[in-house]
């Protein structure tokens, strides 16, 4: 099957399942043909992806997720509770090596879940990275999010591009 009918299909589904869950059954006729318009228009807005989550390696990366969300709930607590509010913000600028896409979406939303970081935005092949301490190794971090993140999509990395450069 394309990957065009295979996402409006899939698309159409989750809608009408949607549609049913919000109208208790009722209005099926007007159901399906608003599910099946809503999915074409999604298709023009939003192509299929090239790059596909792989469903046997979600659970690894939901305990990662977990993991790093307590990471940064514990250090953001305990920098916010210190009495010398331990801080030393900037910027970190860095190529990711993930394509650009989903896998590169899913990046910045973990950076933002990394202990004391927060992605801020993409420049071409750049992202910046604020940091709420510029003298942790928030590329490192960044770089272990990146080989899950490339794992769940089933991507290889190139090697490192460039250096990342602090600001």
């Amino acid at each position: 099957m394309p990957d065009s009918l295979q996402a409006f299909s899939f698309r159409a589904l989750a809608l009408l399942l949607l549609w049913w869950m919000l109208s208790g059954g009722e209005g099926w006729l007007f159901g399906v043909a608003a599910a099946a318009l809503a999915a074409a228009l999604s298709l023009r807005l939003t192509p299929p992806a090239a790059h596909r989550l792989r469903a046997r390696r979600l659970p690894a990366f939901v305990a990662f997720f977990l993991l790093q969300s307590l990471r940064a709930g514990w250090d953001v607590a305990r920098r916010t509770l210190h009495p010398a509010l331990p801080l030393d913000p900037g910027l970190l600028s860095m190529a990711p090596r993930l394509p650009e896409g989903a896998p590169g979406w899913w990046l910045m939303l973990v950076i933002s879940l990394l202990p004391g970081t927060l992605s801020v935005q993409r420049r071409g092949p750049g992202l910046e990275i604020h940091c709420l301490d510029a003298g942790l190794n928030v590329e490192a971090d960044v770089r272990h999010a990146e080989a899950q993140i490339a794992r769940l999509f089933g991507i290889e990395l190139a090697a490192d591009p460039t250096a990342a450069v602090r600001q």
